[in-house]
């Protein structure tokens, strides 16, 4: 809807502007027109992926347009190439800066759900190539290519326009602390723990909204009687337990034995 186009318009101008500032137009213009093309093969390679291994054909069917998936490649960029290491998720959490686009697609998930989860996605996926130096090999100019353009007669008029940011100097290696496969496959490795770990927490939690803080350890000197009457075991007893334990059962009432419970009756 228009509160959709909206917020797309006002990142675009936030994030483009800063990024613009920092490679140059004509590097940005490359990575957004790369972007649209790129985010939207993802997405179909994905449905396709889906209906094919396990028939799942809602994508397939279903149409997606926008600028959203660009968006969210450009702000996988600008995250992690920001000074600041935390950002804030509209105004409610924070989470370190590199995983803001991640938190972020979360958000607008649950907040706007009718919205392509799958094309948000695939912007996080081009945008982490690209930031990883993926694209540079196949597709994206080097930075002396892209001074020797800003020279050409055919681009006068767009270079000599008011606001046109040069390649700057350093250009992309602004990124080169991150532009290494080793650092690639380090935060693959470094996504999968935090997946795995936000798993158990949310785990933990649910057991604790479900059986409460604690219950879990606070009935061990509680058993089931097992084996018969000769030779009995208790669940939960442990050899050599604290004498303290014990304790805590002081003063309560004796529970009989069955055989005790029989003897009486007869």
């Amino acid at each position: 809807g228009l509160l959709h186009v909206g917020f797309n318009m006002m990142s675009a101008a936030a994030i483009g502007s800063l990024l613009e500032k920092r490679f140059g137009t004509l590097r940005h213009i490359i990575t957004v027109l790369w972007g649209m093309l790129l985010t939207s093969a993802t997405y179909i390679l994905v449905a396709y992926l889906l209906h094919v291994i396990f028939g799942y054909d809602e994508l397939m069917y279903r149409h997606s347009l926008g600028f959203s998936g660009v968006l969210f490649q450009l702000s996988v960029l600008e995250a992690n190439l920001s000074p600041n290491s935390s950002r804030s998720v509209f105004g409610m959490v924070r989470v370190p800066a590199y995983l803001y686009p991640w938190a972020l697609l979360v958000a607008l998930q649950v907040f706007m759900p009718q919205i392509s989860f799958v094309g948000h996605l695939a912007g996080i996926f081009v945008g982490t190539l690209q930031l990883y130096g993926v694209l540079d090999i196949f597709i994206m100019p080097s930075d002396e290519y892209l001074r020797s353009m800003e020279d050409w007669p055919s681009l006068r008029r767009l270079t000599g326009r008011e606001g046109f940011v040069r390649t700057p100097a350093e250009g992309s290696a602004a990124m080169s602390h991150v532009r290494d496969p080793s650092a690639l496959i380090k935060a693959v490795r470094q996504g999968i723990g935090i997946g795995i770990k936000f798993f158990k927490d949310v785990l933990a939690t649910l057991r604790v909204m479900i059986f409460g803080y604690g219950r879990a350890n606070e009935n061990t000197n509680i058993g089931l009687r097992l084996g018969g009457r000769g030779g009995e075991t208790l669940l939960g007893e442990t050899s050599g337990q604290n004498d303290d334990a014990d304790d805590d059962w002081v003063g309560l009432p004796s529970v009989s034995s069955p055989t005790e419970v029989e003897s009486r009756v007869v």
